[in-house]
């Protein structure tokens, strides 16, 4: 490390212990939230960006500071807890209307799917109350508001190829250091006030200097106001989050997919929320609001322009359509990375408008909405000429519109949405919750989405997340078999119409799930899971003039324990083994073995989680898996070759307004053994290009601190 670096980390040190010792610190927890149900949160799609979970989060520490009152909430206030599902709300309100208000807490447990791991979950985010709440001003919110002050600081131990300058080149292929920084102010008063800013260098990205003079790479800011009274729904100004329907036309935020909770398949969420992920491609930025017209019906409208990342070039087309463009793009990139000199070259290349409105009329037990949005772009994209972008969008204006509903029958809730482009092209996603006994519910979902249905910021229910060129159909079962046992279950089977990425044919797809879990009361809980998916894709080393497809079948198997040994020691042990075969290949088979030992106590300043694993993986058999980690920061990495991998998380608390987390993680790997598993073609390290490593081993460091003000 040059001198330089090293007074530049001496005075970051500095700079950080003196500022702690100064403002003091919050204490940072996580809300109460069981790990498992975070898990589920998180494993439904492999792609998802886990960072989208910090709304959900933030969102639940709203509730924690000031619970939510049950007399007096709305379905809307509700669905912000994340941790129920549609069946859940409805007969709540079912209930409520039998019986009137609440008196306990207890309450619950007479309301069928409230069984008391649900009720467990969920208390220390509600409240019965007769009092009714109280209306503040704005600037009182400001005032009172809780504000933190957050400061990350990673730094990978062994350096990739890309930091360091290569004998035949004049400087290293990133243009930044291995540092991963990141600063963020948020202040909060209950869950109807939110504001703040984030700015975040990624790990190979430069600070104050080169392409990034101005300090970090992604900044953004937000002031959100929600619920201030019966006329001014909501309020977004900066960054802020967009959601409509089932999304078919607009999504962005955390969006669940396949998992145990088989009965949260929908999509229907606050139409405008803050913006609080590190996310740097789904948000919007400008201004929006919801206005309510009358006690019934209320109208959102919001507008956002911001440059985007695309990939240009000269326009060298005989297409009439782009004959007054000078540029096109092939691409929009959605790395969030600007590092090497083609990430430097695409960042912000495209400006691009979106505004948008919605009008829902509300009842009781139904709604009705109708949505649009429109897109802009200041340079057309013009994709690849590959068959599989035959029905993809091109173009510089992209105009959908869609009709959303849900209502309630008895024991069934019925939702969906259906979504036209500009194109004229029509998609739709439809589905049912069906309360058939007190222990048992179900959920249907089906999805049309053509080939040629064309939306920017779609993300649907669905195996892809293009929210197009898919045909599926999901069914769930929830069998809570007494007050030990429960069993979930889901089915869903889908068509590819037309061709994807490394698959020229039309496909289909098959995927089966089960779990059966025993509790213990609070201190025990053992969960089986098996999952099976079929899907198709383009055969391997194929030498035939034409590509053909072959099945290709994942096995998992997972057994997971988790006892609380003592109110501060948890233990948690999980074995899983996957296999995969597609019947032109040798048969694979992986297991991945880990166990982790939680410690926290409010007797003691010092919290820690620690995790050790060992895993034998090739590329279709590696295994994922939720990992714990600092706060906000939220990874559920894949296992994959053949090693071990140790991590270690502390947390320290010397006052309760402050805190210090510090996280070390290792991984090894046989070089040899993973070489075989097909991971790595090198035998001097890990990794490839840039990315590669010397040596067998992989480990990060990371300082976190956080202060309230």
């Amino acid at each position: 490390m040059s001198g330089k670096n090293i007074l530049y980390y001496s005075l970051l040190s500095v700079l950080t212990f003196s500022v702690t010792i100064s403002w003091g610190q919050q204490n940072g927890d996580y809300p109460d939230v069981d790990i498992i149900v975070i898990e589920d949160l998180l494993q439904g799609n492999e792609d998802i960006d886990a960072s989208d979970l910090v709304f959900v989060f933030e969102s639940l520490q709203g509730f924690a500071q000031s619970p939510l009152n049950l007399n007096s909430a709305t379905i809307t206030d509700l669905e912000d807890l994340f941790l129920l599902n549609q069946l859940q709300i409805q007969e709540f309100f079912i209930y409520k209307k039998k019986v009137g208000e609440l008196i306990s807490i207890y309450e619950l447990q007479a309301i069928p799917g409230f069984d008391l791991k649900t009720i467990r979950v969920i208390s220390p985010f509600i409240k019965v109350s007769g009092e009714k709440d109280y209306q503040k001003s704005i600037g009182s919110m400001f005032v009172e508001s809780n504000r933190t002050l957050q400061m990350k600081w990673v730094r990978p131990l062994e350096l990739e190829q890309g930091f360091i300058t290569q004998p035949n080149a004049e400087k290293p292929a990133f243009e930044g250091s291995p540092d991963k920084l990141l600063l963020r102010m948020r202040g909060r008063f209950e869950n109807r006030l939110s504001y703040g800013f984030t700015a975040e260098k990624d790990d190979s990205e430069a600070f104050f200097r080169g392409s990034n003079k101005h300090g970090f790479d992604f900044y953004s800011a937000h002031i959100f106001l929600k619920d201030y009274s019966s006329r001014l729904k909501s309020l977004a100004l900066g960054d802020f989050s967009v959601s409509m329907g089932q999304g078919l036309i607009a999504y962005s935020g955390f969006a669940g997919g396949k998992g145990s909770e088989v009965l949260k398949v929908d999509r229907n969420r606050r139409t405008l929320r803050n913006f609080s992920s590190l996310n740097e491609i789904l948000f919007f930025r400008g201004i929006g609001t919801t206005i309510g017209l009358s006690e019934n019906l209320e109208l959102t409208a919001f507008g956002s322009y911001r440059r985007v990342d695309g990939n240009i070039f000269e326009n060298d087309s005989t297409d009439v359509d782009f004959e007054e463009f000078e540029i096109l793009t092939s691409s929009l990139q959605t790395s969030g990375f600007h590092a090497t000199e083609g990430e430097i070259e695409d960042e912000k290349q495209i400006g691009l408008l979106q505004t948008g409105g919605k009008i829902k009329y509300k009842k009781d037990t139904w709604h009705l909405a109708f949505n649009t949005i429109y897109h802009k772009l200041d340079k057309p994209l013009n994709r690849s000429d590959q068959p599989y972008n035959q029905f993809t969008f091109r173009g510089d204006q992209l105009f959908n519109a869609s009709l959303d509903y849900g209502f309630l029958i008895q024991n069934f809730k019925f939702f969906g949405e259906t979504a036209t482009s500009q194109n004229g092209s029509v998609a739709s996603v439809n589905g049912v919750y069906i309360g058939l006994d007190r222990r048992v519910s179900m959920s249907i979902l089906y999805r049309h989405l053509p080939a040629d249905f064309h939306s920017l910021n779609a993300r649907p229910f669905a195996e892809t997340s293009q929210g197009s060129n898919e045909n599926g159909l999901f069914l769930g079962l929830q069998l809570n078999l007494n007050k030990n046992w429960d069993w979930r279950f889901y089915f869903d089977t889908w068509k590819h119409p037309w061709l994807r990425f490394n698959v020229d044919a039309p496909s289909r797809g098959v995927e089966y799930f089960s779990r059966l879990t025993y509790k213990r009361k609070r201190r025990m809980e053992v969960y089986l899971q098996f999952k099976n998916e079929i899907k198709q894709r383009n055969a391997p080393d194929n030498e035939t003039p034409i590509d053909f497809l072959t099945d290709n079948t994942r096995t998992q198997f997972r057994i997971h324990v988790s006892n609380k040994i003592s109110k501060s020691v948890e233990l948690r042990t999980r074995a899983e083994w996957a296999f995969f075969d597609n019947e032109v290949e040798e048969f694979k088979k992986g297991y991945m073995l880990y166990q982790d030992v939680v410690f926290k106590s409010n007797q003691f300043p010092l919290s820690m989680t620690t995790r050790f694993a060992i895993f034998d993986n090739e590329f279709d058999t590696r295994i994922y898996a939720y990992e714990n980690d600092l706060l906000y920061t939220f990874s559920i990495p894949a296992y994959s070759g053949r090693g071990s991998r140790f991590y270690l998380n502390l947390r320290y608390r010397p006052h309760p307004k402050w805190s210090i987390e510090a996280r070390y993680e290792r991984t090894f790997l046989n070089l040899e053994k993973t070489i075989e598993n097909g991971f790595l073609d090198n035998p001097k390290g890990v990794g490839n290009g840039v990315s590669f490593i010397e040596g067998n081993v992989r480990s990060a460091f990371d300082l976190q601190v956080q202060y309230q003000f």
